[in-house]
């Protein structure tokens, strides 16, 4: 006899729903993954579906939360493991493009979400991380670790090359090597804002 709770049995169908959405979206893309192979995969009606996630967009807007939720936690490890402070940001920075190599991050992160979601670069959950960013970057120019300089104004321009690296890169015929290239530049857009110690 099952002791899983309603809520237990809600959580498990979500999480096998976006698991394999993420898998079909990452192999197919948005638009080539009909919602009843999704419910077929899943042993679901499309008004089971439905009542999880409210549309195949909002289960798309799902996958999206939780690859941004692992996103987070590769910077926030690769910040941590570095110490912190400028050297920190700058590993979260490489960290994140490290990740975007994964193909199936690139297709649904890069290619599809931006396309599908409306408003996706200016969601709430990119606007609190901009926040954050900005107040990182205050922090290190109060303790005399970068030059100084708008904050709000550097935080996007390093988010934008970041973002806009990771596109570009996803576009060569050798996106590893090219994801390492990026890397290796954004880094050096980096060296210029650091104040050197005498």
């Amino acid at each position: 006899m099952s002791t899983r709770t309603r809520p237990q049995m809600t959580f498990e169908t979500r999480a096998s729903l976006i698991a394999l959405a993420r898998d079909a979206f990452g192999r197919h893309g948005f638009s080539g993954v009909p919602l009843e192979d999704l419910c077929a995969a899943a042993g679901l009606t499309r008004g089971a579906l439905y009542h999880h996630f409210g549309s195949k967009l909002g289960l798309f807007e799902a996958v999206v939360a939780e690859m941004d939720d692992a996103l987070d936690e590769a910077v926030e490890r690769a910040t941590e493991e570095a110490g912190g402070g400028w050297s920190g940001f700058r590993a979260g920075c490489r960290a994140y493009l490290q990740a975007m190599v994964a193909p199936d991050i690139q297709r649904i992160v890069l290619n599809d979400a931006p396309a599908v979601i409306p408003n996706f670069a200016g969601r709430p959950r990119m606007r609190l991380c901009t926040a954050q960013m900005v107040d990182v970057l205050e922090g290190l120019m109060n303790e005399g670790a970068i030059r100084r300089t708008d904050a709000a104004a550097l935080a996007n321009v390093i988010a934008g090359a970041v973002a806009n690296a990771a596109a570009w890169a996803t576009s060569r015929q050798d996106p590893a090597a090219a994801f390492a290239a990026a890397g290796d530049t954004i880094g050096l857009l980096l060296d210029g804002l650091e104040i050197a110690e005498v």
